[in-house]
């Protein structure tokens, strides 16, 4: 896709291809889980090939495939490209027979491709990134059974990544709370010491004055003038630590977490009492911010599930695995039940230590129930 084109589409295009970014930046660790999904949408669709890519303005990026050693392709003569621009699965039985893909190198090539099968990956916001597609040499076709499969696959492909990008953001919200704390111990180094002793000494030499016990001469004054100009340097550099980089991207992270309404975001500390607390979050669970923070996480289980211990389970795999996942019933303020899709992982502290979890919480019950 031309620059021009990314003109005319105006800032949704431009968002779209900056959120893909954003995907293609998350760690390794997540594309095994991907490779699973990739495998399991071969076994559906009995395909010899899998796919799950990204797009952005001149690539196709194959962020977890089975059957194929390819990591990109041009976008121009990817079938992706075309599937996304729709919202239901794209299907070509045989590429060979279509006109517009006679100069296609991936059609018409030595390994060609004649049968696709693509479900758009779709956003909690609404923008198409990639997809989940199978692909065949040969002439093919899938049932509209196997098209629902695949696009309740894609869903859950989005639902990592999603979960993934969100985690990080946490973490690194927790990266720069320490930050800040180590800026305001510099602070209190500040007050207690560096502006203590110069401003004693400026204190001092008034008493003195004060008290007739010296004459203000030229040696007097450049004296007062030096613990002067080193008080006003330090006091500076208390302003320029205290309104640094790290409160303007801790202000950002914290409106962006605040905005997602789709996805349940909390911030746990290590005995699961919740911290932090997301629109969307107060929109699945039906608590007000005010109302849940300094709870622990256990109120949205179940009777049963508490008796079972499955909410302090759930952290000690979080401790040893470093994520905990659980799909089962959720209880929302008003005791009535959803199906939810959870993903906690833990946070540690530079020393390795446990300090906090992230958890993020999807309402499935559609997906889940007729």
């Amino acid at each position: 896709m031309s620059k021009q084109t990314i003109r005319m589409q105006g800032g949704t295009e431009l968002q779209r291809i900056e959120r893909v970014n954003d995907f293609l930046k998350l760690e390794q660790d997540i594309v095994e889980e991907l490779k699973d999904i990739t495998l399991l949408a071969n076994e559906i669709c009995k395909t010899p090939i899998s796919l799950i890519t990204l797009l952005d303005e001149d690539t196709t990026w194959i962020k977890a495939a089975y059957g194929t050693s390819y990591t990109h392709i041009l976008r121009e003569v990817s079938f992706c490209d075309i599937a996304i621009k729709g919202e239901d699965v794209y299907t070509i039985s045989d590429a060979k027979q279509e006109d517009r893909f006679h100069d296609n190198i991936y059609v018409h090539g030595e390994d060609s491709l004649r049968f696709y099968a693509g479900a758009p990956l779709i956003t909690s916001d609404g923008l198409k990134l990639g997809t989940l597609c199978v692909l065949d040499a040969e002439p093919n076709s899938i049932t509209e059974t196997q098209k629902q499969l695949l696009k309740v696959l894609s869903r859950q492909v989005i639902y990592l990544l999603e979960s993934k990008l969100a985690e990080k953001a946490l973490y690194d919200n927790t990266v720069e709370l320490e930050q800040k704390n180590e800026i305001l111990s510099n602070v209190a180094k500040l007050q207690s010491h560096d502006i203590r002793q110069p401003l004693t000494t400026i204190l001092g030499l008034i008493e003195l004055v004060d008290n007739g016990a010296i004459d203000l001469g030229t040696e007097w004054l450049y004296m007062m003038k030096e613990a002067a100009n080193v008080l006003d340097g330090n006091i500076r550099s208390i302003v320029n630590e205290s309104l640094g980089d790290a409160d303007i991207k801790i202000s950002r992270f914290n409106k962006m977490v605040e905005e997602i309404e789709d996805y349940a975001i909390l911030l746990l500390d290590k005995d699961g009492t919740i911290e932090n607390w997301n629109k969307g979050a107060e929109k699945i669970k039906g608590y007000k911010v005010e109302e849940i923070v300094g709870q622990n996480f256990r109120v949205f289980y179940i009777d049963e599930q508490q008796e079972q211990g499955l909410p302090e389970q759930l952290l000690e795999e979080a401790i040893k695995k470093g994520v905990a996942r659980s799909v089962g019933p959720r209880v929302r303020k008003d005791k009535t039940t959803f199906y939810a899709s959870v993903l906690i992982t833990a946070i540690h502290d530079s020393n390795g230590q446990v300090i906090g979890f992230t958890k993020v919480t999807r309402d499935i019950t559609s997906e889940v129930t007729p």
